[in-house]
């Protein structure tokens, strides 16, 4: 999905949040790219992580592997619901990675802001967690997936998760990938819909699209 016309260097070089992202870590592999906030456990599963480029690269690959894995093609929307964490980050490069487009979900919606949310975009599938505080996303996504035919997949990061969703901790176990990005787009890459926020409006909630080089 392409949307409007770039300008300026990212769209000139067709340059990509993930590829940016890349020629710092070809730059600095071992340098600190993506850190926990300490008091992460108060919040949700799992002890503070810290990922030097290369480790975050070889996860934000694995992911996107997954995502292949799964059957989603070019330009599917994957929606994510995740806390300020690693994962996160991963998550969202890891579906640029893919080719794919980011919808990004608040972290505080709950069911029906989910459905209502997501039912014009034709999304495929949700990333959330397990738990953030008192609130339980995973099941939420879950519940608000039984409303939209087109979600197929349910993924999560964390513990307990409720019968049915993909669990995506083993993806910090690989050692090893082979990444593949799927079939090269047309046109700059820059000018392609990277993510979809949203709008509460009068009318209700509305999505908008915004491509690589409007969010550089």
């Amino acid at each position: 999905m392409i949307l409007g016309k770039s300008d300026g260097a990212a769209g000139e070089h067709g340059t990509t949040l993930d590829e940016l992202f890349r020629r710092a870590g070809v730059r600095h592999p071992q340098a600190t790219a993506l850190m926990d906030p300490p008091n992460r456990e108060s919040f949700t599963d799992g002890a503070p992580r810290e990922l030097s480029y290369a480790e975050a690269d070889l996860l934000i690959s694995a992911f996107a592997a997954r995502l292949h894995a799964l059957g989603l093609r070019t330009d599917a929307v994957v929606a994510i619901q995740l806390p300020n964490t690693v994962e996160g980050v991963i998550a969202l490069l890891g579906v640029l990675r893919a080719g794919m487009i980011a919808a990004l979900l608040p972290l505080l919606w709950r069911q029906q802001d989910i459905v209502d949310a997501l039912r014009g975009t034709g999304a495929k599938a949700i990333v959330t967690c397990a738990r953030v505080g008192t609130h339980a996303p995973a099941k939420s996504a879950m519940l608000a997936a039984a409303e939209l035919f087109p979600i197929r997949h349910i993924c999560s990061f964390g513990r307990e998760l409720p019968d049915g969703v993909m669990a995506l901790d083993d993806l910090f176990a690989q050692t090893s990938i082979n990444p593949n990005h799927g079939p090269a787009r047309l046109g700059a890459p820059a000018d392609h819909v990277a993510v979809l926020t949203f709008d509460v409006t009068a009318e209700g909630i509305v999505s908008v699209a915004r491509n690589h080089a409007q969010l550089i």
